[in-house]
């Protein structure tokens, strides 16, 4: 996944106003970009840590927090 979305991101208020980290507020309306797309979003963590410039295990911690609050569900896929 090469590509950076040109689509939309929505951070609503419940999520801009929380606790969360201000990048882990970003990686969430990176998600909704990407889920813009395609209805959902299947991007890697490697994908996120590569466009972010962070650890993998520092976007496994972000999106835990959001499955943890409720923001988002996780799957996790093994391929």
């Amino acid at each position: 996944m090469n590509e950076k979305p040109s689509y939309y991101a929505i951070i609503p208020a419940n999520v801009r106003y929380s606790d969360l980290k201000p990048n882990a507020k970003l990686l969430y309306g990176e998600i909704t970009a990407l889920s813009n797309k395609h209805g959902f979003c299947f991007a890697s963590n490697k994908y996120f840590a590569e466009l972010y410039k962070v650890n993998k295990n520092t976007i496994s911690s972000w999106i835990s927090w959001f499955g943890y609050l409720h923001y988002v569900l996780s799957l996790q896929l093994q391929i």
